[in-house]
């Protein structure tokens, strides 16, 4: 059981960032702001010189983020760093939503798409993002993380 849950977690590191690069390139292709940016806006949570900001240097940010985890180099600090980022999220979607979960909300994750309830990205936050809090670390020098496939 202890090597199944280890697999899972990951595989949920491997998940979590293919949908950086995935939600990079998507943003990079179709460039867009979404929902959350514009509400955190009109909240005045953020300005428009830090929209601009963020909705032209975050993509590529992403993806190199994604990729560099995808390496599985220092994958230890990349699955906290990455399981930070996915609950920062989760605290902005209850900001721009007022803590009205039921409220459709394009998070603008994958460019332009359609909105969903701020439940459903909270909920798909969190589970992406609790367990790589608990990716495995060989008690080694050794930061990387043995292959799926290998006898331990």
């Amino acid at each position: 059981m202890k090597h199944f849950l280890r697999h899972l977690v990951i595989i949920d590191y491997y998940l979590a960032a293919l949908l950086l690069v995935a939600a990079g390139v998507s943003k990079i292709i179709t460039p867009g702001v979404g929902d959350l940016l514009e509400t955190l806006l009109e909240q005045e949570i953020i300005t428009l010189d830090q929209l601009i900001f963020l909705s032209r240097w975050y993509p590529p940010i992403e993806v190199v983020f994604g990729i560099t985890a995808l390496t599985g180099i220092r994958a230890v600090v990349f699955a906290r760093l990455t399981g930070v980022l996915y609950l920062f999220f989760i605290v902005l979607f209850l900001i721009a939503s007022k803590g009205y979960l039921l409220l459709p909300v394009d998070c603008g994750c994958f460019g332009d798409g359609d909105p969903l309830p701020v439940y459903l990205l909270i909920l798909r936050n969190a589970l992406i993002a609790l367990p790589l809090f608990f990716f495995p670390s060989d008690r080694g020098c050794s930061t990387r993380p043995r292959l799926l496939f290998t006898q331990n």
